[in-house]
């Protein structure tokens, strides 16, 4: 087994991280995620270790799984005040004609499931967004309230300074994987983000998100028709829900007629 430190402009990370790192300039994160024989080496060379204990044998060992914890039904939130709603629906009051239509998230942002996030988003591990996304069982799913609706997934999208220096976008790897088990198309060409903000885990209160987030999404330029379409905007953790909500602006005012949130963790 090998295993070291490796410094690089964005940071200190083990082999493995620098060279999925490295690999992601050069090929889709899709590859990596699904490309077994590039993840085979990297498994041999550089084994994984749980997100939870740290344990060597995959990222999520058996009693870290265990300790993870589901949005039960009665615990499903509006995304605008973050109260109790029944299907995660937003609620009357708090609706509008530019604000999501709900939200549905499959985790607790506990222990096990924030190291996953955070190795992901932060350690440059992209390929176990699969492992990670497997663990939302078919119950949660069903939540998600795509019925008839031939709804498009839109990862919520990275500045391009921060994706050129990431290398991958954590939401687009994670939200495909979730569109493909909804059997769902993901569209990455409609929204963009119009400036660089802080990221919100470094902002406090929910007054200082949300003014963080204002505005900040628009539509690219000979964007696909989006009037009377319906969309599902995916982001990895929702917290106050003014990233979601912003998106969810974006795509109402240019017509879209229904836009419902979905993310991992809450």
């Amino acid at each position: 087994m090998i295993d070291y430190a490796c410094r690089d402009g964005e940071g200190i990370h083990s082999g493995r991280e620098l060279i999925t790192l490295r690999l992601h300039k050069i090929m889709p994160p899709c590859t990596m995620v699904q490309g077994g024989f590039l993840v085979g080496i990297l498994d041999f060379l550089f084994p994984k270790r749980c997100c939870g204990c740290g344990r060597i044998g995959g990222y999520f060992c058996e009693e870290c799984r265990g300790t993870i914890r589901f949005v039960r039904p009665d615990e499903a939130v509006c995304p605008v005040c973050q109260r109790f709603a029944v299907d995660g629906k937003t609620h009357a009051n708090c609706s509008s004609k530019d604000t999501l239509d709900g939200l549905t998230s499959f985790f607790h942002y506990d222990r096990v499931v924030r190291g996953a996030v955070k190795t992901l988003k932060y350690r440059f591990v992209s390929d176990l967004a699969k492992e990670f996304v497997s663990l939302v069982p078919a119950s949660l799913l069903r939540r998600v309230p795509v019925g008839r609706r031939k709804a498009r997934v839109i990862p919520i999208p990275l500045h391009s300074s921060r994706a050129r220096a990431r290398g991958f976008n954590q939401a687009a790897v994670l939200g495909s994987l979730v569109a493909g088990r909804l059997h769902l198309s993901v569209r990455t060409d409609i929204l963009y983000r119009t400036k660089h903000t802080v990221p919100q885990a470094d902002t406090r209160s929910r007054h200082a998100r949300l003014q963080n987030m204002a505005n900040v999404f628009a539509l690219r330029e000979g964007k696909p028709a989006i009037r009377n379409r319906s969309f599902i905007v995916f982001d990895d953790v929702v917290t106050t829900g003014a990233t979601l909500n912003e998106a969810a602006s974006a795509l109402k005012r240019a017509g879209a007629r229904w836009v419902w949130g979905v993310t991992m963790a809450h």
